[in-house]
């Protein structure tokens, strides 16, 4: 396997033919993870790490790179961690192993699961029929074209909502105002915040092909030609007034809200994040685009009136919108996988 090239493009393109000729288990681990570096992060700041094992692999987040002030409990780092897990299991299905997770709870240790891996004849047929989904997996940032979703595509949704029912929470047709608000009222009070947007713009990187974190500027409309400045732009002015509009519109334009919800431990983190990819693949590979809005959760004062919203007894998470529109093209970059990989402990 060849160096990556072009971190927004060669780590997307996986010659899946490559794993008939791997004959080590550490190399087929490392062909697997390939598959999970692909997972959706907050910002993009890819907060995991593996360490390969006899047996599989453990799975470290890496706390150097978390946002100290957009998601200061971790919680959204977590499952994006959870959402890498799901991705490796999918990948071991597909190519004939099953893949059992085992948590570690210990909030003072790195170190957040296990995942011990078999061959078998019989791997999960749910997680293999996701696997194609994978590279295809893009959040769309774009408006998105108010139509009704197919009823078909939305009954695959329904299938997992109706999988992880204490995670998903649909929003009522008569809440989806309600809550397009609180997110065009959250994302002004988050730009208020100096140290906030200055974290923002940390990962706001130029379309250059040379970084392998971070959201491109392109990403969020901002023209090439403009996108070397948009970092400085976002932490000297206070946006609000123009993204809380924005945002607003975003909700108001998707055909479906929903709001994950989970207890705010580790494992029950790590969790909704498996079930969220779940749920991300299937809509990709329902051919529907989905993207986040999660300003009123990472607002302390708010997320109580999300989790209303959500009508849950435990915490909102995430709010996730859904709908149809044209599918982006734009992929944001990734870390090689040799990056990510711990080295072998032999102590």
């Amino acid at each position: 396997m060849s160096e990556t090239s072009d971190p927004r493009v060669t780590p997307w393109q996986i010659d899946v033919s490559e794993f008939e000729e791997i004959e080590s288990m550490h190399d087929q681990m490392q062909f697997l993870l390939r598959f999970a570096v692909l997972a959706p992060s907050s910002r993009n700041t890819q907060p995991w790490m593996f360490r390969i094992m006899p047996d599989g692999v453990d799975v470290y987040a890496d706390y150097s790179r978390r946002l100290t002030t957009i998601d200061p409990d971790d919680r959204e780092l977590l499952m994006s961690v959870g959402a890498a897990i799901t991705n490796f299991r999918i990948a071991a299905a597909h190519f004939g192993f099953t893949a059992s997770v085992r948590y570690h709870a210990q909030p003072e240790h790195d170190l957040v699961a296990s995942v011990t891996v078999c061959e078998t004849c019989l791997p999960d047929p749910h997680l293999s029929s996701l696997f194609a989904a994978i590279p295809k997996r893009h959040t769309n940032r774009l408006i998105f074209d108010h139509k009704p979703i197919d009823p078909q595509a939305w009954s695959r949704v329904c299938d997992v909502l109706e999988r992880f029912p204490e995670t998903f929470n649909v929003v009522l047709p008569d809440e989806k105002h309600q809550a397009a608000e609180l997110i065009d009222y959250a994302e002004r009070v988050q730009m208020t915040r100096p140290a906030l947007r200055a974290e923002m713009a940390d990962w706001i990187r130029p379309d250059d092909g040379l970084h392998t974190d971070g959201i491109p500027a392109e990403v969020f409309g901002v023209p090439r030609f403009l996108a070397s400045g948009a970092s400085w732009f976002v932490r000297q002015f206070e946006v609000g007034a123009w993204h809380g509009p924005r945002d607003r519109r975003l909700a108001d334009s998707a055909s479906q809200l929903l709001i994950v919800c989970a207890d705010d431990d580790r494992v029950s983190l790590l969790q909704a994040g498996e079930a969220l990819e779940h749920l991300l693949l299937t809509i990709t590979d329902a051919g529907l685009q989905y993207s986040f809005l999660n300003q009123a959760i990472e607002v302390k004062s708010l997320r109580e009136r999300v989790k209303m919203l959500a009508d849950s007894k435990t915490p909102a998470q995430l709010l996730i919108r859904i709908g149809t529109a044209l599918p982006v093209d734009q992929m944001t970059p990734r870390r090689t996988v040799n990056s990510v990989i711990a080295p072998t402990d032999h102590s």
